[in-house]
């Protein structure tokens, strides 16, 4: 059986380097595909969906600073 880890959405935003507004931007504006919800209703994140927020990122021109 094949294991995958689970991520909440405070673990995605501190291993993408984004802010929690910026992702749900992102799940609003349909930039990314919506997650599977826990039975509360809290997002849970696999490994594929975290490669998909990641590539995502990488994708976009960043402001310089």
């Amino acid at each position: 059986m094949e294991t995958s880890s689970h991520y909440t959405t405070k673990d995605v935003i501190k291993k993408v380097g984004i802010s929690r507004n910026t992702l749900f931007l992102w799940f609003k504006c349909k930039k990314i595909p919506e997650t599977t919800r826990d039975r509360n209703g809290h997002r849970l994140f696999t490994d594929n969906d975290l490669k998909r927020i990641i590539n995502y990122k990488d994708k976009l021109i960043l402001p310089k600073k």
